[in-house]
């Protein structure tokens, strides 16, 4: 009986440090509208996907949605974006349950990826000045599965500095 129980925590703390594949395909994002949340740096950004993001997730870590602000759009694991559009996601509860809003801050990472400060509105202005979209991910992390990954959503440009004008 002892063998037995030293096999199976043996077998335990291999598997631990193991992750698995999603097996959910990429899911495919449309946007619908972003709007800023009274006279702060927070914005609400609605969108829809073709599967239920938020779906069948056990010892779920987190969600969000990522948007690469400058031509750094590398949304792999570890990566640190300089400047950048995040938030947390959750359903959209005026929609149906493949709406969902996701509360976003344009924020610059600083100390070296240590901290990060939320970018003015004049800032974000002269940031995406020349662009025509924002490339932007969502994303969910579990213990024991390799982090999910939607395909690219294109956010207008046009549509956010809307957004930032208004107060």
């Amino acid at each position: 009986m002892m063998v037995f129980r030293i096999v199976f925590l043996l077998l335990v703390m291999a598997s631990a440090g193991c992750t698995f594949k999603q097996a959910k395909p990429p899911a495919n994002l449309q946007f619908s509208k972003i709007e800023r949340v009274a006279n702060t740096a927070l914005y609400e950004l609605h969108f829809t996907s073709d599967v239920d993001i938020l779906g069948p997730y056990k010892s779920l870590i987190g969600v969000g949605l990522l948007c690469a602000l400058e031509d750094d759009p590398d949304f792999s694991d570890g990566h640190q974006m300089k400047k950048f559009m995040s938030g947390s996601v959750t359903d959209d509860k005026s929609g149906t349950h493949l709406d969902f809003v996701s509360h976003v801050v344009f924020s610059e990472s600083v100390a070296n990826g240590n901290s990060q400060r939320n970018l003015s509105p004049e800032e974000i202005k002269k940031l995406l000045a020349n662009r025509k979209f924002v490339v932007c991910k969502f994303f969910a992390s579990a213990t024991m599965i390799d982090t999910y990954f939607s395909n690219a959503m294109y956010v207008p440009v046009e549509e956010i500095l809307k957004a930032v004008d208004k107060h």
